[in-house]
């Protein structure tokens, strides 16, 4: 999956569930509560499995279960929303780019499982 090329500056991200995904086209961050976080080299680790997840065929649906929040030392990088039913994933970035990204991934994958696990586990 392409992320956002601010994704080389992440060192910490936060991992959010996202309570309730309705009206996530109007998002302008992902909304949940962090349930986690991982730091240096565990965000890293974090962002190559997302780097990583394939394209798949989407379906309809996005309803986002989980999310990541990416930043650097000081200020929000990125945000995602993944949906694991749909196999689509919402990227925003904040300002100055102010940009919005709805990409398909493949969900079944080992990529996106290892994801999917690392949510769970928090």
């Amino acid at each position: 999956m392409l992320l956002p090329p601010t994704s080389v500056q992440a060192r910490r991200l936060e991992c959010v569930r996202i309570e309730d995904p309705m009206g996530s086209l109007q998002w302008t961050g992902v909304p949940g509560t962090t349930i986690g976080t991982w730091l240096d080299k565990e965000a890293l680790e974090v962002l190559d499995l997302v780097a990583g997840l394939p394209t798949g065929n989407v379906m309809r649906c996005f309803m986002p279960g989980y999310g990541i929040r990416a930043h650097d030392a000081g200020q929000l990088l990125f945000e995602l929303a993944f949906c694991f039913r749909c196999h689509k994933a919402l990227i925003l970035q904040p300002a100055p780019h102010k940009q919005r990204d709805l990409v398909g991934f493949n969900a079944d994958s080992q990529p996106a499982q290892d994801l999917l696990a690392l949510f769970k586990a928090l």
